[in-house]
Formats: C-alpha cells, structure tokens, sequence
C-alpha cells in the first residue's frame, strides 16, 4: 500500500501488527491509535492535554516504546487521526457554535504538533514521508500546513530524517521552507512526488534533487511555474534515474522550449517515461526526447490536453496560452519515442484522441512485439483495424484497456455499431490475454455474445459498458462461463453517467 503510519522492526513482526496503524486503517478504527503515544508525553504535555480532553490514556503502560519503530509517517493520516479521535471524544459534548468549533480546532493542532516533537525525537530511522494536504479541508483554525512547516525543526530531526527514502509533497503551502530544511538532512531520497507549485519558484526543489546521492523515481505534478530547471536537474541524477512522470505541468512560453528536456535526456537508464495532461506540449518541446534512445525503457504514457476553458485560467495568471497547439500535435515525436524503445517496450498508455495521432496504434504493432499492456482510445474505425494489428503483433499481451469519449459519426457510440467489430476483436485476442477492460464502447448482449463465441482466452477479467441494464450481458456470459467449464468469482456493477453502466466480471 502507498501509505502506512507505522512499521515495525522485522524482529517484532511475529509478535506485533505487521502495520499497526495501517491494519486500523482497514477497520476504519484509525484514531484508536492515537491514544497509544500519550504515555510518551511529557508531564508538561499531558497537563495541558488533560486540560483540553479530560483522558485515562496516560495511566497505561505501554507494551512497546511505540515511537522508536515508526518507520513511515504520512502527515494526512496523523491529522485524520486525531480529528476522529477528537470528534469520538467531543460527541457526548452537546453544545454548538463557535467557540466550541475553535476548541476542537485546538485540540486536534495541540495533539498533532505534540506527536509531531515525539516522532521525531524518538524515531530513529524514517523510511517515508508524506506530507500531503490536497485531501484535507481544514477547519480555519486548523493551520495544519504551518504545523507541518515546522516538523524538521523540531529537536531530533536531523536524526530522524537523515534515512528517508521515499518523500512526498502535495497542496498548497509554502514547499520552499519544507524543501530547504530536507536539504539540510536528506542525501538518500531515491523517490521523490511533487506537486502544486503555488508561490514556489523551483530553486530550492532543485537544490533538493541535486542534494540527492541515488534519485531513482521522480514524479511532478500540476506544477505551474519554471519547468525549466527542475527538469534540468535531473541531469545531475541521470546515473540513478529510471522512472520520470509529469502530469498537469504547464509547459511555458516564456523561455527556450527545445532545452526543457536536456536534463531528462541524461537519463539514459530510464526504465518508465510517463507525461500526461500536461498544458503546451509542443513538438519542438518533444524534439530532443525524440531524437533520444533510452535502451531501457519499457513504460510510457502519454497524452497532451490544452483544454480551451483554461484559456481564460492562464490570461488570469499572466501567461500565454498557445493557441496554435491543435495544430501542433507531437505526433512525430512520439512515433519517433515508440520507434527507439521498439523491442524493450512493454507497458503503454495513449490516453488522447488519436484523431491527431494517425498511424500511432500501428507503429505499436509494427515495433513493439513485446508489448504486455496496452491502453488507447479507439474511436473510429481506422483505429480498430490497427487495435487487430497490435493484437496479431503482440503475443505477449496480458491486459488491453479500449477507452472512448464517443464513436466516430455519432455522439452516442451506439451499441450496434461496436457489434460489428467485437467479433472480429474476440478472435484476435492473442492467448496471452488476462485482463480485458472496455470504457466507453457498448455493445449489445447479441454482441457480446458474438464475441465470447470467437474467444478462445481464458480471461480473469473483463469490464464492460452495458447499455441501460446489465441483465442481458450478465445472462450472456454465465452460459459462456458454463461452456467453458469456468467459475465466475464474482461481477459487479458500476453506474455510468447517461444510460450507461459498467459490468464488471472476475474469473476462477
């Protein structure tokens, strides 16, 4: 799982929760947890704590000295943590307004910042932190993310944080201070997660990757000031780095495109290159990573969205939007990308309407025989004779997502005119197939059944967008499970805007 609150030391795993806090977490008990480190409290601390929420939690005994095995500390699940314990507290507690919603306030910033001075006193050895806010609406007298500023100034830190590996940062708040107090500690990050730039100009992330003595994934996300010399950075890592994601960037005009990628391009050990949705991706951006081999990249993903409604978005924050970018589709860039990885690429993604990027699905097919997943919108008829393609080509593939906003000549993609292909598409599925998922196509049950007679794959699972009810496609592929001799699992239904839903169906 990407987040846990707490891992103990191998040595106590057969006789202690593996995850203490993360096994709460999956019985929705989180904020029992949070009494378990008052004990740790100063006489000081648990005078005042006492004072806000009268508590038995400091008379226990510990079993553990809790604090010293904490390995991974993810700053939103603390905070949730508290809230609800709080909240249990304060539910006998009758009266309303505001003073009682500033109390609560304070109780929750105490108890978080007390925890925050424990954890890094006491832990000896971090592994992973995340200080993560976009999911949190705090209360206005919260002020997590100034708390949250202050935990690597906090006595210990220097000790505590020296061994971190994995570090995130999400929301709006000043990264700059966080940032600049990690450089002081942290030389062994080998994954870094980025996002929201707000006031944050980018010199000390910088600093932060060049501090780095093996950076191997580095992800940034929604970042909307210079590029520029951040991704120039990543030069400075290009013995280490495998994995290199952007999404929701925006790509400015406002210095010289064809150098943004000169850092990125260093990275010759480049294992997964992911950049979706990100804002003014021009050709001449792309140019150098299309003149570039990375012998070992086997993970791309890519789609390139300028969506008009921002126009008035980036007028607002001074910028320049580029216009011209529907006529400036980085198509042979990325044919050239798919050409140079040939035989190494196994896992893509093209998620952008491949109106703009003819032939891309037989480039695929024609140089990429060891593809194992493959998603792309197929919208129209050109595209699903080269989806036959690709499935001829590639033998090896083990999952094929089809994506669709609408069928080519109609705004409804109606289910009789995905009949005609699934037929032709179930005898092409190479044997290789484990998981088929199909958004945004919907056929008929007649269809669908035209289909499963052609199959000739023992899939594990298949998704599928049912037209209006799922009865009939249900009914359909139960006697295609008894034929087979197969046993389904389990299916279940996921409702879809419009008269659409998804049927979702797993295989023994």
């Amino acid at each position: 799982m990407r987040t846990r609150f707490v891992k103990e030391k191998n040595s106590l795993e057969r006789n202690f929760p593996y995850s203490l806090f993360h096994n709460q977490i999956r019985r929705r008990k989180i904020e029992k947890l949070v009494p378990a480190y008052f004990s740790f409290f100063s006489k000081e601390t648990k005078s005042i704590l006492q004072f806000y929420t009268p508590t038995s939690s400091f008379d226990a005994t510990p079993t553990f000295d809790y604090p010293i095995f904490l390995r991974e500390l993810d700053y939103s699940e603390v905070y949730l943590a508290i809230r609800r314990w709080c909240d249990i507290r304060n539910i006998t507690n009758k009266s309303t307004g505001f003073e009682v919603f500033k109390q609560r306030g304070r109780q929750i910033l105490f108890i978080l910042q007390e925890l925050s001075k424990l954890f890094m006193l006491k832990c000896n050895k971090l592994d992973y932190l995340s200080l993560d806010i976009n999911a949190i609406r705090c209360d206005t007298y919260g002020r997590l993310a100034e708390c949250m500023m202050t935990l690597a100034n906090f006595p210990g830190a220097s000790h505590c944080l020296v061994p971190l590996k994995k570090f995130v940062s999400r929301g709006i708040y000043d990264k700059d201070i966080i940032f600049k107090s990690l450089i002081q500690y942290c030389r062994n990050i080998d994954e870094m997660i980025i996002e929201d730039s707000d006031a944050t100009e980018g010199d000390s992330l910088v600093d932060l990757i060049t501090s780095q003595r093996k950076l191997c994934k580095f992800t940034i996300g929604n970042w909307w000031g210079c590029l520029l010399k951040i991704l120039k950075s990543l030069g400075d890592q290009r013995n280490s780095l495998t994995y290199i994601e952007i999404y929701g960037c925006h790509f400015r005009s406002d210095f010289v495109n064809d150098i943004i990628f000169d850092g990125v391009i260093c990275c010759k050990n480049l294992e997964t290159l992911k950049i979706e949705e990100c804002y003014n991706l021009t050709s001449n951006i792309m140019k150098p990573l299309a003149t570039t081999i990375f012998p070992k990249l086997h993970t791309l993903y890519f789609s390139n969205y300028l969506l008009m409604e921002d126009i008035e978005d980036f007028n607002d924050q001074g910028m320049i939007p580029n216009i011209d970018q529907d006529r400036d589709h980085t198509h042979l860039e990325l044919i050239a990308i798919i050409q140079n990885a040939n035989l190494t690429l196994r896992n893509v993604r093209l998620n952008m309407d491949l109106l703009d990027y003819p032939d891309i699905i037989a480039t695929c097919a024609t140089n990429c025989p060891n593809i194992t997943h493959y998603k792309a919108r197929i919208q129209n008829h050109s595209e699903m004779y080269q989806l036959l393609q690709l499935l001829k080509s590639c033998t090896r593939l083990e999952k094929l997502e089809i994506t669709a906003e609408k069928w080519e000549c109609s705004d409804l993609g109606l289910p009789w005119e995905i009949d005609l292909f699934f037929p032709e598409l179930g005898k092409s599925l190479p044997k290789t197939l484990k998981c088929l998922d199909i958004d945004g196509w919907s056929c008929t049950p007649l269809g669908l059944s035209n289909f499963l007679k052609n199959c000739n794959v023992d899939i594990k699972r298949m998704s599928l967008m049912c037209y209006i009810s799922s009865a009939g496609y249900l009914e359909v592929i139960e006697k295609y499970a008894k034929l087979k001799g197969r046993m389904i699992n389990r299916h279940e239904e996921k409702k879809k805007w419009g008269l659409n839903l998804t049927l979702i169906v797993d295989f023994d």
